[in-house]
């Protein structure tokens, strides 16, 4: 069955500030942790951050599948040509295995041909990125499998991310709930099923926000380039926080 083209979206308007001097960079933005993934173009100049296109890969489809097609629509979209772009930033997890190793795949074959940059993204950075206003806390969320959640806690003091690489941790579903505080706010796709066991006071972020974006981790991705976190091609690996069921079978 053919998977019909994505609908890629030009946009100029959204911006975001950071201390960029006078560096300009044209960025490709890469998210595919999860089921659906997205793509964006993005462009940094004089300290300013614009999103110039972005698109969401077909749910129907796998993402080894419409990936590459999409991306190179995306760039014809935004009027580039693939020499042209200097960072490259990707989602290196957590998330579904196979989504992080085609994601991960593609923008370092990417940032290797054409000669660009490579940046890592923490996904729970990038779902905690989305929330711009809280009033306490912000917990990003994954489903971990078996009951279990990937778990970051971050305070929101600007706009500005204040963690690149925020601590990880698994636990138990039950175990989570119990740390929630009145002004929490929490976000990420499990709240799908978990959005009504929120203790009172918790807030759940807005449903737009319940997804990493690719446009948040080309943002998170000046920041860290910014910061001095490049990593090369050949070295890039997706950081899955867990052995898969299979690889903890083989050690019984």
């Amino acid at each position: 069955m053919e998977v019909g083209n994505p609908i890629v979206k030009l946009s100029s308007q959204r911006r975001t500030s950071y201390k960029l001097g006078g560096l300009i960079l044209r960025i490709v933005a890469l998210e595919t942790s999860l089921r659906q993934g997205s793509l964006a173009t993005l462009v940094a100049t004089g300290g300013i951050v614009e999103v110039v296109g972005q698109t969401e890969l077909p749910p129907e489809g796998r993402s080894a599948q419409t990936l590459l097609p999409a991306l190179d629509e995306l760039i014809k979209a935004s009027s580039w040509r693939p020499h042209q772009i200097e960072l490259v930033a990707v989602t290196s997890g957590p998330g579904s295995f196979t989504g992080l190793r085609i994601g991960v795949t593609a923008a370092k074959s990417l940032a290797f041909a054409v000669g660009a940059k490579l940046v890592a993204v923490h996904t729970l950075a990038a779902l905690t990125a989305g929330v711009t206003e809280a009033p306490g806390r912000i917990w990003a969320i994954l489903d971990a499998q078996r009951q279990e959640l990937f778990v970051s806690c971050t305070e929101r003091k600007s706009k500005v991310p204040s963690s690149l690489c925020p601590d990880t941790k698994i636990m138990a579903v039950e175990e989570w709930l119990t740390l929630l505080s009145p002004g929490d706010t929490v976000t990420g796709p499990p709240l799908a099923q978990l959005a009504m066991r929120l203790p009172a006071g918790v807030i759940a972020a807005a449903f737009e926000l319940w997804q990493p974006q690719a446009v948040l981790v080309g943002r998170l991705g000046v920041a860290t380039y910014e910061t001095g976190g490049i990593v090369d091609p050949l070295q890039l690996v997706p950081n899955y926080f867990r052995k898969s069921a299979a690889e903890e079978k083989r050690k019984l």
